[in-house]
């Protein structure tokens, strides 16, 4: 089958921004891949070699953090997150907590990722507020950087700036997605114009 050339399709006009760490993806309307419809995904690290790590911010799981694990059988109501396809057992959480949890890794814009699992375990025991401090996922998106490039060339995704902390609170779903849609900047307008295709949600 012939490859799409989303710019094409849409008439785009590609903002042209970076990869960078700290920075947002949001999906083509058209990906159909039932993660990424109408995502927005957080880039937390470029270092790992050749490879990019990001978490789909907009996709809730319909059971919560109490069920992942007997580590957290006592945190009820805490919502759990589709981080992405690569090792979706596996929990990963990011936060804006600082030196509250020791060997966190730092990203920017205040957040950063995992760290002392003793330290988070004292925090949520406390009864601290979590939204907008702390957001949890199973899995994440994984790319090789060429894959990832590959990918923007052909306008699967749209790059934008993250601004302020606002991906570690719960948000509406498709109001994440249209509202860093429209950050983007008016080359992506005709993303807004899809409907949504309920199959891939």
């Amino acid at each position: 089958m012939e490859d799409i050339n989303y710019s094409d399709l849409f008439g785009i006009t590609p903002n042209r921004k970076l990869v960078q760490k700290n920075m947002l993806l949001v999906a083509s309307p058209l990906l159909e891949d039932v993660c990424f419809t109408r995502s927005v995904v957080y880039l937390a690290t470029l270092e790992h070699g050749d490879n990019i790590m990001g978490f789909v911010q907009n996709k809730p799981y319909p059971f919560t953090l109490d069920s992942v694990s007997d580590t957290f059988k006592n945190f009820k109501n805490i919502p759990v997150y589709c981080g992405g396809p690569v090792e979706p057992d596996r929990l990963f959480f990011l936060h804006a907590l600082g030196n509250i949890i020791p060997d966190s890794q730092y990203i920017g814009n205040g957040i950063s990722i995992g760290g002392d699992i003793v330290s988070l375990l004292a925090y949520l025991s406390a009864g601290n507020k979590t939204e907008g401090y702390v957001k949890f996922f199973l899995g994440y998106s994984g790319w090789s950087a060429s894959q990832l490039l590959r990918e923007i060339k052909e306008e699967s995704w749209g790059v934008t700036d993250l601004y302020g902390d606002g991906i570690l609170y719960s948000k509406e779903n498709e109001k994440m997605w249209r509202n860093y849609t429209r950050r983007l900047g008016d080359g992506y307008s005709a993303w807004l114009r899809v409907p949504p295709m309920p199959e891939f949600n």
